[in-house]
């Protein structure tokens, strides 16, 4: 094809925009959350994101919002994932915009800095007690919470599902605030001793002197600290 001839097919604005999820109070009283921020034109909020400048890649492009947008740099641990292409023409009243759309899990402690506000959201993904974001985000929220939960999920018997896959809780931890991160996410209560059953071939104990390391503080009796073998 002759590159005349290229432009007779419109071309679409591309955006990255990035649902980052974190369980808030994760050791005490974990609470699902996403960033979202505040946009003018058009006026409202919506997650962090940005247009793809020309001869860039996506990866390229998410660390320019990371950068810009949310004002921090992501540990080398964070994978962002790309959740899928929102292509529906009228999603932006602005032009014609298709967003790369990626779900990003993060501990709340490396957003202490970010720019924007921590909103808390359900585990079928609604925003809650916010109005609706702009453009298709919620759709955006929605479908990160949907592939989070299917990590956390103890979806058979047989299949294995790590420890906080996504790594929302600091170590050391114990087995009580392994499983309530884990209930923050999949929205139900899990079985106390199915889950510590499952969870202990894939972690190892916290020792000191040989021995065992207590919590101190936590909510009850001291209880034994855990770290992702």
């Amino acid at each position: 094809m002759a590159v005349s001839e290229l432009e007779n097919y419109p071309r679409p604005g591309v955006t990255v925009d990035l649902a980052i999820l974190t369980v808030c109070r994760a050791p005490y009283d974990p609470a699902l959350h996403v960033l979202i921020q505040d946009r003018t034109n058009p006026d409202g909020r919506a997650l962090p994101g940005g247009f793809m400048r020309e001869r860039t890649t996506v990866a390229q492009t998410v660390d320019d919002v990371f950068g810009r947008k949310v004002g921090i740099r992501p540990q080398r641990q964070t994978h962002p994932r790309l959740l899928r292409l929102f292509d529906d023409p009228a999603r932006d009243n602005r032009t014609w915009v298709i967003s790369a759309a990626h779900s990003v899990s993060m501990c709340e402690t490396d957003l202490a800095s970010a720019t924007g506000t921590l909103v808390p959201v359900d585990a079928d993904g609604r925003i809650m007690r916010e109005d609706p974001l702009l453009f298709d985000h919620n759709e955006i929220v929605a479908a990160a919470v949907m592939g989070l939960r299917e990590r956390y999920e103890f979806r058979h018997r047989y299949a294995d599902t790590l420890p906080d896959p996504d790594g929302f809780l600091p170590e050391p931890f114990t087995l009580h605030q392994l499983r309530r991160v884990h209930e923050a996410v999949v929205g139900t209560r899990v079985h106390k001793d199915n889950f510590n059953r499952r969870m202990k071939p894939f972690l190892e104990p916290v020792l000191q002197d040989g021995r065992p390391l207590l919590s101190e503080g936590d909510r009850g009796r001291p209880a034994a600290l855990y770290r992702r073998a």
